[in-house]
């Protein structure tokens, strides 16, 4: 028998490959680090810094743990730490810019002999009876339109402090706050306590929530406000690291002169909680208000607050509502109408990227997900709910084919006894079963010997290790029978599993069947929670998938642990071949391509050893996807192709997409993942999870059905899609990767253990189809005398 072998599908002895692919690649991603590197320097500089900043240390400034706080000095809602200068006269200096600071009589006493201190400030000359509405936290999609509806509707200006990350989300809002007249400041990006973070994060939090505002707006400004502030000397003492760390890279502290603590009334009725925000005192004074926009879902009582009551009381005590920047110069000569830079622009690209597009992404994606999967799912579930309806039962009459049964066997001396004893069980008369010992180097021969004593049936046929492809080619090629039954030299057969593979054959009309494929179970079940965890696997893809693809005749694979080949048609597509390996789907492929058809019976049960540590399963998981992907690639002229049905048309294609779309995106969607679990919390990534996990339950219910298996199978869903996701891209990955090195993959071959604990009663069970034992010895006589003709 000519065979198909020939050189390994991706295999590159050379290296030249990988070599031209590390020449192209390489100097790509190193321009790409240089760009990085150098866009995240210019990114980090700050816009509001003074151009010759002092080498000023913050940490020396600021008291550590234990030492005095810094003294608080002067009043209004400005704030800066200040070195006093005790020269002709005293005067306060910024430390990083240098700027002198001229200090009244009281704050000159008031700062005594300290080195430094926090000094109070604000409003302009001779302002009388301002108010400044401020409100942190925002822009919220919410709340904040109705406080702009209600700010407008009343012509009240406000200043409104926002965070970068909301600013990003709700560009739109930020936009109209300018538009219509109203301040805006840095509340930081992320809201996070200046005190408390690294000072690389403080820096970034501070720059990009700038040129995010810079960005949007079109505006510049050095206003910040802290968020966890205050307004006792006590609580500005407390921030001493924070406005330090704000002020040296330019910007101007803005606090405030009364806290509502509107954020602890939220939860509220809105009328009732609104009347309980206290007012501030209205006596002449300049005040600045802090209130919340953001933060929270429910503002309901601030806006409650605003509109009847605080505005209403300010007017009636002869209060003019302003800005920040309107009545703080300082603001006001730093707010400014600028162009935004470039870095502007790439700062708001890539917050939307942090901030924006993870949730939009993850949401289009897990419905889209889930909608294709439950297409897919409901689609096959239907399938293979037809095809057990339609399919035929066995005619106990029908014609007896000569079977001969082939195992390919290296080294299995643990198990290839019991393997031949339940095939002896059989109900079904095989002429022949030939194992074909690949050059063993334990007992397996030994074994097989001791077996051909107690049946003349069996043949042992010993060969120089060349792989299970070269052993089942001679194992082909020995054979008598026109059938072939192939499994694996640790699967169990039930007594009616050969009977069940050739019933299809028996019945063909045209003689166009190729191939019939088994049923594979899971036989050490019970082994561990890996074990379990494969048995619902085999489950769900043979019980739904493959049975759904039977149907359409689409059949990709007919596993070699369990499966009837009509030996013509293995013969004429050149035997199995060791350009994959996996040569089973190899040669499913091979015949659907000589347009042979290709079945599955579901009650050709079958029972293997899956492997029992992650280990084995790896080494297992990664040759069979490794070399699904090689049979696919070699079979590739058969892709959307209508001469080949289903299998060419969507079959095949499904499989290459749900290789290519994870390897393509997987990195992608899980750094998307990650953000939008910061940003949002668990509760959407964990529906999107429930979802997926009813649906799975939902079809493996199907399966269980379908298959007669157990239901404790189901209590494994959870632990599957924990699992299968991460074990799929790693598998995904490795197996890209050795394509493209080009090395040799070995067999990895799994080390048996012996054990079966799931098919304890298989081998004393007999069922209503299997040829009556009468019918047997004729037909074996019959069938070996036609032979011998």
């Amino acid at each position: 028998m000519s065979t198909t072998a020939g050189a390994s599908v991706f295999l590159d002895p050379s290296g030249r490959r990988w070599r031209t692919l590390l020449a192209l690649g390489l100097p790509i991603i190193l321009l790409f680090v240089a760009v990085a590197i150098y866009g995240g320097f210019r990114l980090h500089e700050a816009p509001a810094a003074p151009p010759a900043a002092a080498a000023v240390v913050v940490d020396d400034i600021a008291p550590g743990p234990g030492e005095r706080p810094l003294d608080v000095i002067g009043e209004g809602p400005m704030l800066r730490v200040l070195q006093i200068d005790r020269g002709e006269e005293v005067v306060g200096r910024d430390p990083f810019s240098g700027e002198v600071v001229p200090l009244t009589v009281e704050q000159a006493d008031a700062a005594g002999a300290a080195e430094y201190v926090i000094q109070r400030y604000g409003y302009a000359a001779g302002a009388t009876k301002t108010i400044s509405l401020t409100f942190d936290d925002g822009p919220h999609p919410i709340s904040t339109p109705q406080l702009l509806n209600v700010l407008s509707a009343q012509k009240v200006p406000a200043t409104f402090f926002i965070t970068g990350s909301m600013a990003v989300q709700h560009a739109e809002i930020l936009q109209r706050m300018v538009r219509e007249g109203h301040a805006v400041g840095n509340h930081t990006l992320t809201h996070a306590d200046l005190n408390d973070v690294s000072a690389f994060r403080a820096r970034e939090e501070l720059v990009q929530t700038d040129r995010i505002i810079r960005s949007l707006t079109g505006q510049a400004t050095t206003s910040f406000r802290l968020p966890y502030g205050g307004t006792t000397s006590e609580e500005v003492s407390k921030n001493t690291l924070g406005i330090l760390r704000a002020q040296q890279l330019g910007y101007h502290l803005s606090g405030y002169d009364f806290e509502t603590l509107d954020w602890s009334y939220g939860s509220s009725e809105a009328r009732t909680a609104a009347a309980d925000i206290p007012l501030p005192e209205f006596d002449g004074r300049n005040i600045t208000v802090l209130m919340h926009d953001g933060g929270a879902e429910n503002r309901a009582a601030t806006i409650e607050y605003v509109e009847t009551r605080l505005i209403p009381a300010a007017r009636t005590a002869g209060y003019t509502f302003q800005t920040m920047p309107q009545i703080q110069p300082v603001l006001q000569d730093s707010t400014q109408t600028i162009t935004p830079s470039i870095w502007d622009r790439a700062t708001v690209t890539l917050a939307q990227l942090i901030y924006v597009w993870p949730n939009r992404v993850m949401h289009f994606l897990f419905v889209f997900a889930l909608a294709l999967v439950g297409a897919i799912s409901v689609f096959n579930a239907a399938m293979a709910i037809t095809r057990r309806r339609a399919q035929a039962r066995f005619d106990a009459n029908v014609t007896v084919l000569p079977v001969s049964i082939v195992i390919a066997a290296y080294n299995e001396e643990k198990v290839i006894r019991r393997t031949l004893e339940t095939l002896l069980d059989s109900h079904y008369p095989f002429i022949e079963l030939l194992v074909i010992n690949d050059g063993s180097t334990d007992g397996t021969a030994a074994e097989v010997e001791a077996m051909m004593l107690r049946d003349p049936r069996i043949r042992l046929i010993s060969q120089p290790n060349r792989g299970k492809w070269a052993a089942l080619n001679n194992g082909t090629a020995e054979a008598r029978g026109d059938i072939l039954v192939t499994l694996d030299a640790d699967t169990i057969f039930t007594p009616d599993t050969v009977t069940h593979l050739v019933r299809q054959f028996a019945a063909d009309p045209d003689g166009r069947l190729g191939a019939v494929a088994g049923v594979v179970r899971v036989g050490n079940r019970k082994r561990n929670l890996l074990t379990r965890w494969q048995a619902l696997e085999y489950l769900t893809q043979i019980g739904i998938e493959r049975s759904a693809y039977a149907q359409l005749g689409a059949v990709s694979i007919v596993p070699g642990a369990c499966a009837a080949w009509r030996k013509a048609a293995v013969v004429e597509v050149g035997g199995y071949s060791h350009a994959t390996l996996a040569e089973d789907c190899d040669l499913t492929l091979s015949l659907h391509h000589a347009r042979w058809r290709v079945s599955q019976d579901d009650r050709a049960l079958a029972y293997t050893e899956a492997p029992d540590h992650v280990d084995a399963l790896l080494a297992q998981r990664i040759r069979w996807t490794f070399g699904t992907l090689q049979a696919i690639f070699k079979h590739r002229d058969m892709l959307l192709r209508r001469q080949y049905g289903w299998l060419g048309m969507a079959v095949l294609p499904y499989m290459v997409v749900s290789v290519l779309i994870p390897i393509v995106f997987l990195p992608f969607i899980a750094v998307m993942g990650v953000l939008a679990v910061q940003n949002s919390g668990w509760g959407t990534v964990g529906l999107y999870f429930s979802l997926f996990l009813a649906l799975h339950l939902l079809v493996a219910a199907v399966a269980v059905v379908l298959m007669r298996e157990r239901w404790a199978n189901l209590l494994m869903v959870p632990v599957y899609r924990v699992v299968h996701e991460p074990l799929r891209a790693y598998l995904l990955y490795t197996s890209a990767y050795l394509a493209i090195r080009g090395v040799k993959l070995g067999w990895n071959k799994l080390q048996r253990t012996g054990v079966m604990d799931a098919v304890a009663d298989v081998h004393g069970t007999h069922h209503a189809d299997h040829i009556p034992i009468e019918r047997q010895s004729s037909a074996v006589r019959a069938l070996q005398e036609a032979q011998n003709r």
